[in-house]
């Protein structure tokens, strides 16, 4: 089956609400759009595709993730922020763009199956998505301001949301029914190749941008008792180099001058019981933090401790890399004490990453790939930090004015209607009071 439509957006931390609720109003809009379309005969739908519904448990995400992006028949990209600052969104994109490309090529027809819904307000669309037309007259002036997701936070059942949802699901109807892209065959969305338009995360940092290491492990007194290797230890935590068989540089030091490479003001400590302190202090000035963990050290204190304290606590703006070395990653005992005291330590975090395309929980990352994962993680930090202090920030100052009314519906608003002839797929719902805003903070891409 074809997915009848592939739901790209930013996958934030916490509920993921509106974005399912909007999902399941589409798909019931189309159903009916076909139905009638068919005369009432019964036709094959691709389920759409929705990573939290369409992924099941213990399948490979990956593997899942690219079969539906090479086979679907349109695309919709919810646009927000965050979405243009998400590697993998970017990569998700650039998938089905190739496709749209191709098609174009063999057939001489343009598609138009990359459909944007404008989710929250962008001040600045990348160059690589400038040449999408996203804004529409017919989607009203409050789409335009506010975008859909606050149109139906003020009004889930009212006409303005119906309206817009309507005018989605014709313009999906419209390129799957008609056009059928040729799919992808041997789609990867991981590989170098595959990054996407949008700014990638080794990309210069924004003036002013200050990042936060945190440093977990023994020093090599403590390596000595229990009959490690020394090699990769030294007087302070600061001095681990769990790739000390391929460089003598301490890790701290080599993400220090990552970072400081492109732009950010480096800060090193070593973490201790006022981790939460720490990190709520860095939170308060904008600092993206990044905590690197030797394994054997989180299962012992006095790091376990605090570890654990941090992972039950889902601090914005952070993120936690355990590097390995072959033996950690192998099947052998070091293999099975490293991954037991990875999950020991960071139980929650362990669990948010199942399924997710970059958990900010990165583990058995060897010396090659430890450089790629710093600027990855380092970018998703930092786009939910923004979120949460520019979520934080819009609630203290506009949660009173959305809660005592809902946003006006404009007068020359066209009532629901069908392009293709039909009768308003969406039966009216009596208007409901307003709901109070959720707070979402990611995760993705």
């Amino acid at each position: 089956m074809e997915p009848y439509f592939f739901l790209s957006y930013a996958r934030r931390r916490g509920p993921r609400v509106l974005v399912k609720r909007f999902y399941d109003d589409l798909c019931a809009e189309l159903r009916q759009e076909l139905r009638r379309l068919h005369k009432g005969n019964a036709v094959p739908f691709g389920r759409p595709f929705l990573d939290v519904q369409s992924i099941q448990v213990g399948q490979d995400w990956n593997a899942a993730l690219c079969d539906a992006l090479a086979h679907c028949r349109t695309m919709l990209a919810l646009y927000t922020p965050d979405y243009f600052r998400s590697d993998f969104c970017g990569r998700e994109w650039k998938a089905f763009e190739d496709r749209q490309r191709r098609h174009r090529e063999v057939t001489g027809v343009d598609a138009k199956a990359l459909i944007p819904v404008l989710w929250e307000p962008v001040q600045n669309i990348p160059s690589g998505a400038a040449h999408i037309q996203y804004d529409n007259y017919d989607f009203g002036e409050n789409y335009a301001r506010w975008g859909l997701r606050r149109i139906l936070v003020a009004d889930p059942g009212g006409e303005e949301y119906r309206r817009i949802v309507n005018l989605v699901a014709h313009q999906t109807l419209v390129a799957a029914e008609h056009f059928r892209i040729l799919p992808a065959n041997g789609l990867d969305l991981t590989g170098p190749q595959s990054a996407g338009p949008f700014p990638s995360a080794a990309e210069p940092a924004e003036p002013g941008s200050h990042a936060l290491l945190l440093v977990a492990a023994r020093t090599s007194a403590d390596a000595h008792k229990a009959s490690t290797d020394p090699g990769c230890h030294g007087d302070s935590p600061t001095d681990w180099n769990p790739y000390h068989a391929e460089s003598s540089e301490p890790l701290a030091r080599r993400a220090t001058q990552l970072l400081e490479e492109r732009g950010f003001t480096v800060r090193t400590e070593i973490v201790s019981d006022a981790l939460a302190v720490t990190l709520d202090e860095a939170r308060g000035q904008g600092q993206v933090a990044v905590l690197l963990v030797e394994a054997s050290a989180a299962a012992a204190e006095p790091f376990n401790r605090a570890l654990r304290a941090y992972d039950r606590s889902n601090h914005p703006g952070s993120a936690a890399i355990v590097p390995c070395d072959p033996d950690e990653a192998g099947d052998g005992a070091r293999g099975k004490a490293y991954w037991e005291a990875v999950r020991g330590a960071l139980p929650f975090n362990w669990a948010k990453g199942a399924g997710d395309p970059l958990p900010l929980l990165q583990s058995g990352i060897g010396s090659d790939q430890f450089d790629g994962t710093l600027h990855a993680v380092v970018a998703k930090a930092q786009n939910h930090l923004v979120s949460f202090l520019e979520t934080s920030r819009l609630d203290a100052l506009e949660l009173p004015r959305i809660t005592t009314a809902a946003l006006p519906v404009l007068s020359t608003a066209a009532s629901p209607r069908s392009r293709t002839g039909l009768a308003p797929p969406i039966a009216a719902r009596p208007s409901s009071p307003l709901m109070p805003s959720e707070k979402e903070q990611e995760d993705d891409p």
